[in-house]
């Protein structure tokens, strides 16, 4: 497995993995002393990435309090998601960005994400004797194309579909706490008062 660390040219971080990675990532640590990344999984198991972090990068990697974790496969975005991002040496980090909130909608931010990258560095590799396997791993793939495969497209659209508002205070069907007693409700005239029987009624 071969991970890239990419960025959109508003600073956004992201994680990019040549093949879906088996657990499931809780969180990042950033040592800027070693330049490394450690993938902690919420089983308490981690992975520390093989290439150091090229130093030019901190000061992005500072301002952000989340990374988006992914796949790309065949052309496909395989996997997606964010974690939170931890500085190894900075124990106030978690204090100062602990009013930030993950996205309502992951699939939707981690697809803007991919499809603005503009810059990045190769952070892992399986053979770091590998020299054909440095270039990104997106390969000839163009960013702004990629698509979501088919078992995240379904989620995607659902995720993106407009919510469908309440029409009313309530429910008023009988028996449903509403209260209707299954009379009909005039609306829009200003008058709620019933009409005056005049002497022809």
């Amino acid at each position: 497995m071969n991970i890239d660390l990419l960025f959109t040219a508003g600073g956004e971080a992201g994680l990019i993995s040549s093949e879906n990675l088996v657990q499931k990532v809780a969180g990042v640590v950033f040592d800027t002393t070693s330049g490394l990344m450690t993938l902690e999984y919420v089983d308490m198991d981690f992975l520390e990435l093989n290439i150091p972090v090229e130093a030019e990068f901190n000061a992005t990697l500072d301002m952000s309090p989340q990374i988006h974790i992914g796949a790309v496969k065949d052309g496909n975005i395989a996997q997606a998601y964010q974690v939170p991002f931890m500085f190894l040496d900075d124990p106030y980090r978690g204090e100062a960005f602990k009013s930030v909130v993950q996205p309502a909608q992951p699939l939707e931010a981690f697809g803007y994400f991919v499809k603005s990258t503009v810059f990045g560095q190769p952070v892992h590799r399986e053979d770091l004797g590998d020299e054909s396997a440095m270039g990104c791993i997106l390969g000839d793939a163009v960013p702004s194309a990629l698509q979501f495969a088919p078992h995240l497209a379904r989620r995607h659209q659902m995720e993106v579909a407009p919510k469908a508002a309440p029409s009313g205070p309530g429910p008023s069907a009988p028996g449903l706490g509403g209260g209707g007693g299954g009379g009909s409700a005039i609306r829009g005239t200003g008058n709620t008062t019933p009409p005056k029987k005049t002497d022809d009624d």
